[in-house]
């Protein structure tokens, strides 16, 4: 039976065509099954199909009760970003789950979590009660230990001292204010708060899913997709790149005591977990006494390192690791597929995060793309510019300037560890519209729904998250005078379903991916042209421990002998991306744009080896930063050998979650 399953679903691939009824016998099953309307323009040629009406609505009928698929395909010399066909379920491609993880629970060979959070509110559990996804000190939480009062004057008592109940609290009187027997306000615990520093957030889901990506069925299409159990589709096995059940950050990550979390600090986080002062120290409107990701000190090797001090057992590669780029990869295709297109950071889609993408050039582009407004604080007149920009203010008299992310921060992350995520749950929690500013914690934010997206109110967390912030401080102007400057600043955080895949800093998310570069060209001369070797290993268990990161004479790395070999490409020089090797994030043509063939940025210049006949493993950071003007989930920054470290580049990890089916 099973095999009868798989030959109709290879048979049902080849369709170039098909006719309204054959929709219309679809849609009247699952009405989120279904073929798209690129397809059924070329009805016409139906004759062209060698297979009867009556076959083709038998596949179709016994694949409508299948929900254990999603496939997409693409044209294979089309450069649109939008697929031509679609077969499966939309449901099976969004069964992705909030988890709330304990490190603590790190002996076995998974992780069991805590519990599944909301996906559109990480505030609490699915069931409905409070989460502990918020993380605060003891003296944060000792406030309300103290005789309480409704009203500054304190003529309301609300509780003795020590009686104070958060959740209770809350259920009565919601965000409402709370003052001490002096008529001081005090912070109010939240049920959401925690003194707790062992928990982390990870997005995944509880089936093992099976990734197809990019490749060339016998219909002669380009496939992309997940399906529940081993199958042939079109003529393609996929049952060599399984992904066990796998919670991934939602973001970059910071640590704790040296160890990875994703997840959201009310307080200032540990060296290196801190954003920074602007240019000269003009700037200090990211020090806030808030926890960012990590940079500084991250590369391929320490992200490895870190995420593995996590395991009772450090020299294992489970229950955490590192993020892995399989699983990275099989949630960024599951979005693609699910939407229908690889251009998800179209500014009018999910946009780009935090980047210089989009244009910033009047009030209304700056409220929808994000980035920098400035002027003479004896000014009435705004200036726009994105974050890439060399504005009009100086940081030294003798005329020297930089662009806004420098200015401002030094390139550091903008963005709190997990902050886009509980803003967009506290306006969940709280009932807010998109559109509305709100305050949260102390920052000014509002957010929109992506269109045809599941949005907040509908049960995902499909948004484009805004936070104002603004400062004045003296630099100088062009004729080297000094000024006082007003800046006003929108940060764009995108969630892809809760995911925070692009924009602000580069992360790490190599694991499991190996990509070998042979310095075969005298970087003199040129710096492409380099045989990369390309290895993957889905299986997190099997993740090797190596530090070394490059071998003199041609020599071998040992997991070069236990890695799948995808293949040996040479690096074609910075660009877009036209082809891709599948499975991998390694361009194989270039061409196309941010919008059109791959939709993505590679970066593979030879900075990895100078030394001829040297072999080094290239570092994979993806994200993009907030000058680049071509951040996407995919964008690939592989110029540098494994052990580069910089101010914009942070890490990631992941954890095998219980429920896991072997491999």
């Amino acid at each position: 039976m099973e095999k009868e399953k798989d030959k109709k679903i290879s048979e049902l691939g080849k369709l170039e065509t098909v006719t309204g009824e054959e929709v219309a016998l679809v849609e009247k099953g699952k009405k989120n099954y279904g073929l798209p309307m690129s397809l059924l323009a070329k009805a016409s040629d139906i004759e062209d199909v060698n297979r009867s009406i009556e076959g083709i609505r038998s596949d179709i009928s016994d694949l409508q009760i299948q929900d254990n698929y999603g496939v997409a395909s693409w044209s294979e010399d089309d450069l649109a970003p939008e697929c031509t066909g679609f077969f499966g379920s939309w449901e099976f491609l969004n069964k992705w789950n909030v988890y709330l993880l304990d490190t603590t629970d790190n002996a076995g060979e998974t992780t069991t979590p805590v519990g599944k959070l909301m996906r559109n509110n990480l505030f609490r559990f699915e069931d409905g009660s409070f989460a502990p996804t918020v993380g605060i000190t003891e003296e944060m939480r000792a406030e309300c230990d103290v005789e309480l009062y409704l009203d500054e004057a304190h003529q309301q008592k609300y509780c003795d001292a020590g009686a104070f109940n958060a959740e209770t609290f809350y259920n009565e009187h919601g965000m409402a204010k709370l003052y001490n027997a002096e008529g001081v306000e005090v912070r109010v615990l939240r049920p959401w708060e925690t003194t707790e520093t062992k928990y982390t957030i990870g997005i995944g889901r509880d089936d093992t899913v099976y990734l197809l990506d990019s490749l060339k069925g016998k219909s002669g299409r380009i496939w992309k997709g997940l399906f529940a159990t081993p199958t042939v589709w079109d003529g393609i096995d996929v049952s060599d790149y399984p992904l066990p059940p796998t919670a991934m950050s939602p973001s970059p990550v910071c640590t704790i005591g040296d160890k990875p979390r994703s997840f959201f600090y009310l307080y200032e986080g540990e060296k290196n977990c801190q954003s920074s002062a602007g240019q000269s120290n003009m700037c200090t409107m990211f020090q806030v006494g808030r926890t960012y990701p990590r940079t500084n000190d991250m590369n391929q090797v320490t992200n490895m390192q870190r995420a593995r001090s996590m395991n009772a057992d450090t020299s294992r590669s489970y229950p955490f690791s590192e993020g892995g780029f399989h699983a990275l990869n099989t949630y960024v295709t599951a979005q693609e597929v699910l939407y229908g297109t690889k251009y998800l950071h179209k500014n009018t889609f999910f946009g780009s995060g935090i980047s210089s993408n989009d244009s910033c050039d009047s009030e209304s582009t700056w409220k929808q793309n994000g980035g920098v407004r400035y002027k003479l604080s004896s000014s009435g007149t705004w200036k726009y510019a994105t974050w890439s920009t060399q504005g009009d203010i100086y940081y030294a008299a003798d005329q020297k300037r930089t662009n806004f992310t420098t200015l401002l921060n030094l390139e550091h992350p903008k963005e709190q560890c997990m902050e886009s995520q509980m803003v967009a749950s506290f306006a969940c929690e709280t009932g807010i519209q998109p559109g509305v500013e709100f305050e949260f914690y102390g920052g000014t934010y509002w957010y929109e729904n992506v269109p045809n997206a599941s949005g907040l109110s509908e049960g995902g967390m499909n948004v484009r998250v805004f936070k104002r912030m603004s400062t004045t401080f003296n630099a100088y102007d062009s004729a080297g005078a000094e000024q006082s400057w007003d800046v006003e600043i929108i940060l764009r955080m995108s969630l892809i379903g809760g995911m925070n895949l692009s924009g602000d800093i580069f992360a790490y998310w190599g694991g499991g991916l190996e990509n070998v570069g042979t310095c075969a060209v005298d970087t003199n001369t040129s710096r492409v042209g380099n045989p990369v070797d390309i290895y993957v290993e889905p299986d997190q268990k099997k993740w090797h421990n190596e530090t070394t990161i490059t071998k003199s004479d041609k020599g071998v790395f040992d997991f070069e002998f236990q890695y799948k070999q995808l293949g040996t490409y040479p690096n074609l020089g910075n660009n877009y991306a036209l082809k891709r090797a599948p499975y991998s994030c390694w361009k194989t043509e270039k061409g196309g744009s941010i919008s059109t063939g791959e939709c993505f940025y590679v970066y593979d210049d030879n900075f990895w080896s100078s030394v001829l006949n040297a072999r080094a493993r290239i570092g994979l950071r993806f994200r993009g930063y907030a000058t680049y003007g071509i951040c996407s989930a995919r964008i690939v920054s592989a110029s540098y050998a494994a052990s580069y470290t910089y101010r914009s580049y942070a890490g990631s990890a992941q954890a095998l979650i219980a429920g896991a089916a072997p491999l």
